[in-house]
């Protein structure tokens, strides 16, 4: 069985103990052990939503934590190809070899020869998906270990590698911050640009930046500021739903793990692909020591690549510390520069380069907004529907985005429930 150099993702993979138990089984002609091993492979692959055994091997090279994936963030951080080094390289053509020849391996006839009549076929157990960060890359390594072709499978590693990197954080494209580590997320809360109406003039530059970003190019760190309900959040959410193909991640950290920043930094560092860092709903009382480290990223302080890290910030507030007028300076304060002082703490907001105001939504804007957001759901013209919208409106939360987002949900939900 497959003894790995380097890429021993397989191994840890949930129905690799059945594949070897299945080859144990043939050798000593166990019926009883290979049929339920078969089943085991089966239904491992089904909870992995893999489509076939080559599925399953590629995505567990590509997927797993292990040697394979720890090599290609030392690379990734280090800027370097991950398969250079000629010891580096000659070890991942061992492992493909030893990995082709266990895909192309006719388990399903050995085991029904064995077992004397048909057996449900590994093929087919689920649909390949077209979501993940890295499905093209686990298809074209699967396709190469599948015909043989052992230096293809070498080009597909070390491609799927440098544009998405290895290991668990290179399955997604949106992550969330669990106070340990980034956690993949597998269907992230869908949110669409061209649904936010009337927010035209915020978005022109917006998008811009995030071009930029994307290009290469120097971007600057930015802060959406306006009323609840605007839209700030959908916007940079909405960034997945438009630029995602182009290898976009959004990595969201909420304000209560802020003080872990470098960690999550660090996990970035090792990964290839352009990361949005998302600080949604920012507030912060005068004195709180997790503005020193957001403090710090925006000066440059934390981040050695920066480069690949764009910090979006949203917030109700302007300058994002509360300020009360007991903070003020005592005009007898002995610190003859006590002001200057205070302005510092306050400052937080001016280290953004480029800040958005979202305005807020009046009577005729949120009608507007319902009327846009009806016609694209699909819903039949209704004149009494403005008067159901502003009545939503009054008992709900205002006028707003998200109140007409919700109101139009609400009228879905009744057409189509008949």
């Amino acid at each position: 069985m497959f003894h790995p150099y380097l890429l021993d993702g397989p191994r840890a993979a949930a129905w690799w103990p059945f594949v070897v138990t299945i080859e144990s089984a043939l050798a000593a002609g166990d019926v009883a052990s290979a049929t339920a091993a078969h089943a085991g492979v089966a239904r491992a692959l089904i909870d992995a939503g893999s489509p076939d055994l080559a599925h399953a091997v590629a995505g567990a090279v590509l997927f797993e934590d292990g040697t394979w994936a720890r090599h290609v963030g030392n690379a990734v951080e280090r800027q370097r190809d991950p398969l250079v080094p000629g010891g580096v390289r000659e070890a991942a053509l061992a492992d493909l070899h030893a990995l082709s020849a266990l895909v192309r391996r006719d388990w399903q006839r050995e085991v029904e020869t064995l077992v004397g009549r048909a057996l449900p076929n590994w093929c087919d157990l689920a649909a390949a998906s077209n979501v993940e960060a890295a499905t093209v890359g686990a298809h074209r390594l699967a396709a190469a270990l599948s015909s043989g072709d052992v230096e293809r499978a070498s080009a597909a590693l070390a491609e799927a590698a440098r544009t998405a990197g290895a290991g668990p954080l290179a399955r997604h494209h949106a992550f969330a911050w669990d106070g340990a580590r980034l956690v993949g997320v597998r269907a992230p809360a869908s949110a669409r640009l061209d649904d936010l109406i009337g927010l035209e003039r915020q978005l022109e530059p917006f998008l811009a930046n995030v071009e930029a970003f994307l290009a290469g190019q120097p971007a600057l760190a930015t802060l959406l500021y306006g009323p609840r309900g605007s839209g700030k959040s959908t916007t940079v959410r909405g960034l997945l739903e438009r630029f995602a193909s182009r290898g976009l991640q959004l990595v969201e950290l909420p304000v209560a793990h802020l003080g872990q920043l470098g960690r999550v930094l660090a996990e970035l560092a090792r990964q290839p692909r352009p990361a949005v860092l998302m600080l949604d709903d920012l507030a912060f009382d005068d004195g709180d020591e997790r503005l020193r480290p957001l403090k710090s990223l925006l000066e440059g302080s934390l981040l050695t690549r920066r480069e690949r890290v764009l910090v979006i910030a949203t917030s109700n507030r302007r300058h994002l510390v509360r300020e009360r007028h007991g903070d003020r300076p005592d005009p007898l304060d002995a610190d003859v520069h006590a002001w200057d002082t205070h302005h510092d703490r306050l400052a937080l907001a001016d280290r953004f380069g480029l800040t958005i105001t979202f305005p807020m939504a009046d009577r005729r804007a949120f009608l507007a907004i319902v009327a846009a957001l009806a016609a694209a759901a699909g819903l039949p013209a209704d004149e009494t529907r403005e008067g159901r919208a502003l009545r939503f409106a009054t008992w709900g939360n205002g006028y707003s985005g998200r109140t007409a987002r919700q109101f139009v949900d609400r009228e879905r939900a009744e057409h189509d429930g008949g």
